[in-house]
């Protein structure tokens, strides 16, 4: 993976919907990083001053976001054998109930974006749609897509996409956007894709309605969300760029043990461009967000303090944005961490300030507390932890009426 890249090299962002280079910051945002593993330090959360979009500013290039993806997702949302939660389950099966009515016929050739594991597209063909494709850059998601949904996938990124045998009726991105550098070269390749009148549906975190307690602390800028949509930017994105609203709403979509403000959008090609229209929510939504999490932030600070004793140490359990966030800004003491815990197998092997990432099953009899570190996960570590294997380790939580230590 790519190494450290020093922030003054990155040039200032434009607007990716009204191209402006003027723009005001409203939090910065920081990250420490795994050894091998660099994306990005940090970056500014700022606000469009002509157009209102709100978007993360010193960034690397689309590349490095590339490999990134391709090399380290952590979006291969099913075991081997296709098996989800039923929330995730339920959740895929109510984005695919609004995208139906959207497909102009049971035929319609139709190519998700992002598929992970095909969950989204199998729910699809449960409603009749036979025609339908993936890709994502995760080999394994698309590895379990074709073996145990059947579903015709690739491995590739939105911009090494070869092109197509005939151009698509219909295009699908659910979480995907918000994670795209270069939206310009991202709406051109829609266009590409798509036949004269076909259309698109969008859906990202909606930026105008965060809520700090529906999640961690500063979660929605997390290390790979760098765009913050409303539905008025979206729609502004799209129509400015050759594209028509049909429908665009706001909804709200349960992510596991957390739940996320989200819009969609559904958009049509056509010749015409329409001029932008002033966002007027996304600041005021992201400000009173910064406010609700800094909150939040001295309250799960407290709570580690008060859980590790002085001169005690505990193992750490998760090494993504919650806890690389938390060891930027200092809410986690590297001296007092044995080891960190994650069951991402592409974490293991490697480093977070020294220390050592091991897999669930290499704890061993390893005799101190385990905190963990996630919000939308707790419960299921909690539950991984005490009935999968078996530990005794007394366990920190730091979410939910529950928190402290068990």
């Amino acid at each position: 993976m790519t190494e450290r890249i020093e922030r003054e090299q990155f040039p200032p962002r434009l607007c990716p919907v009204c191209r402006s280079d003027v723009s005001k910051a409203l939090f910065r945002q920081s990250f420490d990083h795994l050894s091998g593993v660099h994306l990005l330090d940090g970056y500014d959360v700022v606000v469009c001053e002509e157009c209102g979009m709100g978007f993360a500013d010193g960034l690397p290039p689309q590349s490095v976001f590339d490999e990134y993806y391709r090399d380290l997702s952590k979006y291969e949302d099913g075991e081997a054998s296709g098996r989800q939660s039923s929330v995730v389950e339920q959740r895929l099966r109510d984005v695919a109930a609004t995208i139906g009515p959207f497909i102009p016929s049971s035929h319609a050739c139709i190519l998700e974006i992002g598929c992970a594991s095909g969950g989204l597209l199998k729910a699809l063909q449960d409603l009749g749609f036979s025609r339908v494709a993936g890709v994502d850059p995760s080999p394994a998601c698309v590895h379990t897509a074709r073996t145990v949904f059947g579903i015709p996938a690739i491995t590739a990124s939105l911009f090494a996409l070869p092109p197509p045998e005939e151009p698509y009726d219909f295009l699908i991105l659910t979480g995907v956007l918000e994670h795209i550098r270069d939206l310009d070269k991202a709406v051109e390749q829609f266009q590409r894709l798509l036949q004269p009148a076909g259309r698109i549906y969008l859906e990202v975190p909606d930026a105008s309605r965060y809520i700090a307690s529906l999640d961690a602390p500063f979660q929605e800028f997390s290390l790979e969300h760098i765009n913050f949509f409303s539905t008025k930017s979206l729609t502004n994105l799209m129509q400015s760029r050759g594209f028509r609203m049909l429908d665009a709403a706001p909804t709200v979509r349960p992510l596991h043990e957390v739940t996320c403000p989200c819009v969609y959008g559904v958009f049509e090609r056509h010749l015409g461009q329409i001029a932008v229209l002033r966002d007027n929510e996304t600041e005021a939504g992201l400000r009173a967000y910064v406010q609700g999490c800094e909150l939040g932030d001295a309250q799960v600070r407290s709570r580690i303090e008060q859980s590790i004793p002085p001169g005690g140490s505990v193992i750490v359990w998760g090494v993504g944005t919650h806890t690389l966030r938390l060891l930027a800004a200092g809410g986690l003491n590297p001296r007092q961490i044995a080891v960190f815990v994650d069951s991402n197998p592409k974490y293991r092997n490697r480093e977070l300030r020294g220390i050592p990432v091991v897999s669930p099953e290499d704890l061993g009899r390893r005799p101190e507390p385990i905190l963990i570190s996630t919000r939308g996960f707790q419960r299921e570590i909690y539950d991984q932890i005490r009935h999968t294997l078996g530990l005794p380790n007394p366990v920190i939580l730091l979410y939910g009426e529950t928190c402290g230590v068990e």
